[in-house]
């Protein structure tokens, strides 16, 4: 029978158990949308008709820094443009970036890595595969992995059982691995 607390505690485990959603169980085809809409009109008139479900980062839950959530920023546009134009090819672009530490560039382009594996013509052979290059320091690339896991987890639940170096979105979705 157990004390009250442990049958709260098994409770609370069993309740959270069916609150996760595990990837492979997870319709991905929800996030095939667009990553930000920067017309701050069309923004606002699509939020009203969606219930704002109409872009990829509403979706997934806004980027938040000590619990307070932000929109996309000018910068980041900038970025988006400059690595989403269609001059040249998009595997000959490469962006420096020189900043101070906190502007939230690092899970900007976590999210444009995540947004291009989940959009419906996301590469060659229905794969996406992108790899984190972070020196010698194993812990960086840990921590920019649970960084990518927690971008679906946050609000869409899901969890991922794939190693601590690995995300692997759901094997038969078009754009699976990242």
């Amino acid at each position: 029978m157990g004390l009250p607390y442990q049958r709260h505690q098994r409770l609370n485990e069993q309740q959270q158990k069916r609150k996760q959603i595990s990837s492979s169980g997870f319709d991905f085809n929800l996030l095939q949308k667009p990553f930000w809409i920067w017309d701050k009109k069309e923004h606002l008139t699509l939020g009203k008709e969606s219930d704002g479900n109409f872009y990829w980062n509403h979706i997934v839950g806004l980027p938040q820094k000590n619990k307070k959530v932000y929109p996309l920023l000018d910068y980041e546009k900038l970025l988006y443009n400059s690595l989403l134009s269609t001059i040249g090819s998009f595997k000959d672009k490469h962006l420096w970036v020189k900043k101070s530490t906190g502007l939230g560039v690092t899970e900007f382009m976590l999210r444009i890595m995540a947004w291009l594996c989940t959009k419906e013509d996301s590469g060659s052979n229905g794969a996406c595969q992108m790899c984190i290059v972070t020196g010698p320091n194993i812990d960086i690339a840990i921590k920019l992995i649970r960084r990518l896991k927690n971008i679906f987890e946050r609000k869409l639940g899901l969890t991922f059982t794939d190693k601590e170096t690995i995300l692997q979105l759901h094997k038969d979705f078009q754009g699976s691995v990242l």
